[in-house]
C-alpha cells in the first residue's frame, strides 16, 4: 500500500509566521490514487489524480514531485520540469517525500542527488518499493544495467504486481540480453495494464530476439492497431513477417513505412529482399539500388544482395525444379538475410 506524507509542519514560535496548512483528507486521497495509478502504469490517470490533489492543496511539493515523474514518463517534459522545480523545495521527513524529491531530481537529470534521495528513502522505510525502484531507475538511466538490476529486483519483490517497476526491470533485462526474463516482466505488464500498448511492443521485440517469430508478430500487430504509424514497430513487424515466410505481408508493412519516411534506407533494403522472395525481381532490384545509395556504410552488403539476385535469373529460366515456393530460385535471397 502506498504510504503518504501525513505529518503536518510543527508550529513555529509565537513570533514567527503561521505554520503551513497540512493537506486535507481529500487531497491525500487524490494523491494516493495518483501514486497507485503511476505504479500501475496508468500514467494519464496518475496525472489526473495528482492534478486534483494539487487543486485541493495548491503548491504541495510532494504531489508535485510525483506528478513531475508521471508527466516526464508521458513526454510532457516542460510541465514535468516545472513540477520538478517546485518539488526541489521539499524538506523531506519520510520515505515518500524523499522519493518525491528524488523523482524531481531525476526529471531534472540531477542523477547523483536523486540517488541520494532514494537511498535515504530506503533507509527511512526499507519496505517502500518506490525507493528501490527510483535507485534502480537512476542506474538504468546512467546506462548501468548491472547496477540497476539488484535494486529493481528488490522493488519487484516488494511490489510484484507494480507494472511500472516491471517495465523498467524488463528494459534492464533487455539491455543485459536476458530476453526471456524481460518477457516474464512484460507478461505481468500486459496483464496488469492492458492499455499500456508499449508492453506489447517491448515483448514483441524480445520474442524476435529469441526467434519466437509468431509470438513477436502477434504482439507487434496488436501494438500497431493503436499505433499504426510507429516506424520502429512497422520495421520490426516486417522483419518477423519475413522470417515467418510471409513476404507479401512484409512488403506491405514496409510500403507503409516508406510512405511515412521516404529516407528510411533499411526499409528499402529489406523491401527489396522481401520482394525478391515474393517473385518481384524488378521491384527488388529497384529497392536495393535505392538502399545502396542511401546507405553507403552498407553498400558492399547490399551490392552482394544485388549480385546474387541478378545471378539467380538464368537459373529461374533453366529449370522450375530449382524454384522455391515463391517462384524465386532456391539459391536466391533466403529468409534470414535481411539487412540490419
Amino acid at each position: 500500500m502506498i504510504r503518504l506524507l501525513l505529518a503536518a509542519a510543527l508550529l513555529p514560535a509565537a513570533a514567527g509566521p503561521a505554520a503551513a496548512k497540512a493537506p486535507g483528507a481529500a487531497a491525500l486521497s487524490a494523491m494516493r490514487r495518483g501514486v497507485a495509478s503511476y505504479q500501475g502504469a496508468r500514467f494519464d490517470d496518475a496525472v489526473e489524480h495528482l492534478t486534483k490533489a494539487l487543486e485541493l492543496h495548491p503548491g504541495w511539493k510532494t504531489a508535485s514531485g510525483f506528478r513531475a515523474m508521471c508527466r516526464w514518463t508521458v513526454g510532457e517534459l516542460g510541465s514535468a520540469a516545472a513540477d520538478a522545480k517546485l518539488a526541489l523545495g521539499l524538506k523531506p521527513n519520510n520515505a515518500e517525500s524523499f522519493v518525491a524529491r528524488g523523482f524531481a531530481r531525476f526529471v531534472l537529470k540531477q542523477f547523483g542527488p536523486a540517488a541520494d534521495d532514494f537511498k535515504k528513502a530506503a533507509e527511512e522505510d526499507s519496505a517502500y518499493a518506490l525507493a528501490h525502484f527510483g535507485l534502480g531507475s537512476v542506474f538504468s538511466q546512467r546506462e548501468k544495467p548491472k547496477q540497476a538490476l539488484p535494486h529493481l529486483d528488490a522493488a519487484v519483490k516488494l511490489a510484484p504486481g507494480a507494472a511500472v517497476i516491471r517495465v523498467v526491470r524488463g528494459a534492464v533485462r533487455e539491455k543485459l540480453k536476458d530476453f526471456r526474463g524481460a518477457i516474464e516482466d512484460y507478461d505481468v505488464v500486459v496483464r496488469a495494464a492492458p492499455d499500456f500498448d508499449w508492453a506489447r511492443f517491448y515483448r514483441g521485440r524480445c520474442y524476435r530476439e529469441i526467434k519466437q517469430f509468431a509470438k513477436a508478430s502477434d504482439d507487434l500487430a496488436e501494438f500497431l492497431k493503436r499505433n499504426p504509424d510507429n516506424e520502429d514497430a512497422l520495421y520490426l513487424h516486417s522483419n518477423v513477417l519475413f522470417q515467418l515466410g510471409e513476404s507479401i505481408a512484409a512488403v506491405k508493412a514496409l510500403d507503409r513505412l516508406i510512405r511515412l519516411n521516404p529516407r528510411h534506407g533499411l526499409a528499402y533494403a529489406n523491401r527489396g529482399v522481401a520482394r525478391s522472395q515474393s517473385g518481384d525481381r524488378t521491384g527488388a532490384l529497384s529497392d536495393l539500388a535505392k538502399a545502396k545509395a542511401m546507405l553507403p556504410g552498407k553498400a558492399d552488403q547490399i551490392e552482394g544482395q544485388i549480385r546474387r539476385l541478378k545471378e539467380s535469373a538464368p537459373l529461374e529460366e533453366e529449370s522450375a525444379k530449382d524454384e522455391g515456393p515463391s517462384g524465386v530460385a532456391a539459391d536466391a535471397l533466403l529468409p534470414g538475410e535481411q539487412i540490419e
